[in-house]
């Protein structure tokens, strides 16, 4: 009996513990250093893409007070701070009056990232071309307008530059340039002058593309960090990036503002929008004794859409984006224009339009602070039109531009 009951406790108690420690390790990857290449080294990088900047070459009843040119250019980093580079430009069309107008420019520039040695030192960025610069530039252009010219200038640009993703690449500057005409005149309608051949401009640029180089490609980029694919957006202000051209013969300045509104939870909105342009040129003709003109060109043109985006619904069952204000739209579109003009220039230009029609666009909220809308536009004139004026005004827009 008592070995029967020592037998039963015989069974022996094993003691383990368990690691703690069961975490898979894990890379928190930045987002900022994600969408915007901030830690991918990079000396060679080759542009292609658009150049948007205020358009002083145009004849004014062109209509073009803007005008977008392509680029293709390299930039090649020879220290941390500083780069080299040179791009050319090429853009042009078909006026009224003056058949083909366009231009050729070529620069050479050189740039100095001054954040960029402090950056690299914090560790929040390395050897590349994302940051802000001061450059010195200088460029020769090659215009056909009623008269072929040809203009040198040199000077200095302020600017940031970012890539973005794999191979994307955005760019703004403002810059004060010494200008010489090698022919004496200036490339606006009626503005020669034999006496003064040069002058001093303060001009911004706007430039948005591709950029290849000697980077490593991400495979998995973040680009729902750049597109905000799952953020619901009601309501946004939406402001143009502003273009400006300020000389002693030539004025040009472009603004814009923008308010865009969801009706309910359905993929439908309101948008208005007003831009403004204006333009000055200062024209003297010798004509046996010397006359001195200067045209103010004024334009306003307020629109209004009904906006349904037409991918949003089938964006939100994928799983690819949100209840927001981006993606594919179509609707009603109205709109008035109304140009003023003092001098003779404004001959083949309405003076005023209003208008109804359609709109076709594409519209994307980038980084959750800035807007990209490509839109198509026409619209019938209820306006009795002049001699010179159509009942229609079809328009293409490519705006860019900050969110409020």
């Amino acid at each position: 009996m008592f070995q029967s009951v020592y037998a039963q406790d015989s069974l022996e108690v094993v003691y383990t513990q368990e690691q703690q420690d069961t975490l898979v390790k894990q890379r928190f990857i930045d987002q900022y250093e994600n969408v915007f290449m901030t830690k991918v080294p990079t000396r060679h990088m080759f542009k292609l893409g658009l150049t948007f900047s205020p358009n002083y070459l145009f004849a004014v009843e062109n209509s073009q007070t803007q005008s977008t040119s392509y680029h293709v250019g390299y930039e090649y980093k020879a220290f941390p701070s500083f780069s080299l580079g040179t791009e050319i430009t090429a853009g042009g069309g078909w006026g009224s009056q003056t058949d083909f107008s366009g231009t050729l420019v070529a620069n050479v520039y050189g740039r100095w990232y001054y954040d960029m040695k402090r950056r690299i030192k914090e560790g929040v960025n390395v050897n590349n071309f994302t940051g802000n610069y001061l450059a010195v530039v200088a460029e020769k252009s090659w215009g056909i307008a009623e008269s072929n010219y040809q203009l040198s200038r040199f000077g200095s640009e302020f600017g940031l530059q970012r890539r973005f993703l794999n191979n994307g690449r955005i760019e703004f500057a403002i810059g004060a340039f010494y200008q010489l005409y090698q022919k004496g005149y200036y490339p606006a309608l009626l503005s020669y002058e034999a006496g003064k051949k040069s002058d001093f401009a303060i001009v911004s640029r706007t430039s948005m593309g591709l950029a290849f180089g000697d980077w490593r490609r991400n495979r998995n980029a973040a680009i729902c960090e750049v597109l905000r694919c799952d953020e619901s957006l009601s309501q946004q202000w939406k402001l143009l990036w502003p273009k400006i051209y300020l000389s002693s013969r030539f004025a040009q300045a472009t603004a814009g503002l923008a308010y865009e509104r969801k009706l309910g939870n359905r993929p439908l909105s309101v948008n208005a929008q007003v831009n403004a342009d204006y333009m000055r040129i200062v024209s003297s003709l010798q004509t046996g004794t010397e006359a001195r003109r200067a045209s103010n060109d004024i334009q306003i043109w307020p629109s209004l859409q009904l906006r349904y985006y037409l991918d949003t619904k089938e964006k939100l069952r994928r799983g690819t984006g949100g209840n927001n204000l981006s993606g594919l739209y179509l609707g009603p579109h109205s709109d008035f224009v109304y140009y003023n003009s003092e001098t003779i220039f404004s001959v083949g230009r309405p003076k005023k339009h209003m208008g109804a029609g359609a709109a076709l666009g594409y519209q994307q909220t980038l980084f959750g602070k800035a807007y990209l809308d490509f839109a198509l536009s026409s619209s019938y004139n209820f306006l009795k039109p002049g001699p010179y004026e159509k009942h229609w005004l079809s328009a293409i827009r490519l705006g860019f531009g900050l969110t409020l």
